[in-house]
């Protein structure tokens, strides 16, 4: 029979009995992070959620049911890798949570975005997309379901606890800026990711030449050939009197991995030609054939020995070269600039060396990036200027201007000036110096899989799954 002592029903009974419940969850549970979700752009036909975002949170002590993870192993294996399908069941107070997480949720909403459609009500229950933190496993959980009157059967009339059934958080691009290290840090290389990195203020690079008589002041390609494994080498003919004119060939991959001829650049013009020198092509190691160039002289005034006077620096994509042009009749200079790994001008190489100049002519080096200031923070937006690509900032080294960046809306363009959108990066702006694209999702294993499996069969062997 039930205890005479207990009316069944009154406010007091209940409050005791909630009461021993929040002491119970309080000595025999563990402290938990909510993070309400909130969401950022929801779709008007079916309201379903496309962008979602955690950035509020408040801590609250939950009382652990089950835990799957520590019995039988939930890693199983699909088409698209390894997932985890760990599961824990927490119970919480209601009364706790109506204290703590609605009263938060009340006094934040006007920042939350919960509901762009209705801004009068309230969440007064755990709501399912919901996550907590559990500092043990230093992991997020997804609530999937909220059991909301099963767990105590309305004991005097009243319940008291919630039952949260939750799976491990699979993160999808979602916002986690709770301002809190231990969560956040967890997905800042999570996901989509890209490793941007950034140039300063850049100084604009020189250079100076000198003109000489009898020149090899072009090469053209007749035949670009085909079969080259590398780089063929250059050799053209000497002038009877005079120094002897060298070039470089530029190859470019063809399909099945060999390579033709795709620019032939002068590295030293010569002088004293008087006759049109023969140009030959020969491939470093045997292979490749076919390619045909030819020289063309200028007699009188070319550009000789281009030198590098100073290299500027950060450049962020290869700047262009301009020679001022000859008296009436010449033909102005051609040259392209070569970039080293510090982004600086390393050389000035010669397409064209004109002919007809009576002075050296000017060198003029396209201008380096002006722009370079300021710091990036979690939690800020990046916009390409060129691409009006966008991005979410994961963290940013400014020591060696190394950004990294998720939840990417397109692809930024090597060269363009990337700058903050937000209270604290507005007026943060470089120049992007190179991009590199990475996927870290820790449940993609196709990748190993698929490598481990090679060292398993011998397909060198006509029948690697034994003898026929």
């Amino acid at each position: 029979m039930l205890n005479p002592f207990f009316t069944q029903g009154t406010g007091n009974e209940q409050t005791l009995v909630q009461n021993l419940i929040d002491e119970h969850i309080k000595m025999h549970g563990i402290e938990f992070t909510y993070l309400p979700r909130q969401f950022v752009n929801v779709k008007t036909i079916m309201r379903e959620v496309t962008t979602s975002k955690f950035t509020m949170s408040c801590p609250i002590e939950g009382y652990i049911q089950n835990y799957d993870g520590f019995s039988d192993n939930h890693n199983i294996l699909t088409k698209f890798g390894v997932r985890s399908t760990a599961e824990m069941e927490i119970v919480i107070s209601q009364r706790r949570f109506e204290d703590s997480i609605t009263g938060l949720l009340e006094g934040g909403f006007t920042n939350l975005e919960k509901s762009p459609v209705d801004l009068t009500s309230f969440p007064n229950r755990p709501m399912e997309g919901d996550l907590l933190y559990f500092p043990l496993g230093d992991m997020l959980f997804e609530i999937k379901y909220v059991d909301h009157e099963q767990p105590s059967f309305y004991q005097l009339q009243n319940n008291y606890t919630y039952l949260l059934k939750c799976e491990l958080f699979e993160y999808e691009d979602e916002v986690i800026d709770t301002g809190i290290v231990e969560i956040d840090n967890n997905f800042e290389e999570t996901g989509y990711n890209a490793t941007l990195t950034l140039l300063g203020i850049g100084s604009t690079a020189t250079a100076i030449t000198s003109i000489v008589d009898g020149a090899v002041h072009v090469i053209r390609l007749v035949n670009e050939g085909e079969g080259y494994t590398g780089d063929p080498i250059v050799r053209i003919q000497p002038p009877t009197t005079g120094v002897g004119a060298s070039a470089v060939a530029i190859t470019t991959a063809n399909q099945g991995g060999t390579r033709s001829l795709q620019e032939i650049y002068i590295t030293r013009v010569g002088s004293g030609y008087t006759f049109i020198p023969n140009v030959q092509i020969e491939p470093t190691d045997g292979k490749g054939s076919g390619a045909i160039a030819q020289a063309g002289i200028g007699t009188t005034g070319s550009v000789g020995v281009v030198t590098v006077s100073y290299t500027g620096r950060n450049y962020a994509v290869t700047p262009t070269v301009t020679f001022s042009a000859p008296p009436a009749g010449g033909v102005t200079a051609i040259g392209t600039a070569v970039l080293n790994t510090s982004n600086q001008v390393a050389e000035i190489r010669v397409l064209n060396a004109g002919y007809g100049y009576t002075e050296a002519p000017t060198i003029t080096v396209a201008a380096a990036g002006t722009i370079g200031v300021g710091t990036y923070r979690y939690g800020d937006y990046i916009r390409g200027v060129s691409t009006g690509t966008t991005a979410f900032v994961n963290k940013f080294d400014e020591p060696t201007l190394t950004l990294n960046a998720r939840n990417l809306t397109g692809r930024f363009a090597v060269g363009e000036v990337i700058v903050g959108e937000g209270t604290t990066s507005s007026s943060v702006a470089y120049t992007l110096n190179s991009i590199n694209y990475l996927d870290d999702d820790p449940y993609d294993s196709a990748e190993d899989f698929q490598t481990e499996g090679a060292e398993i069969l011998d397909f060198s062997e006509e029948n690697p799954f034994g003898e026929v």
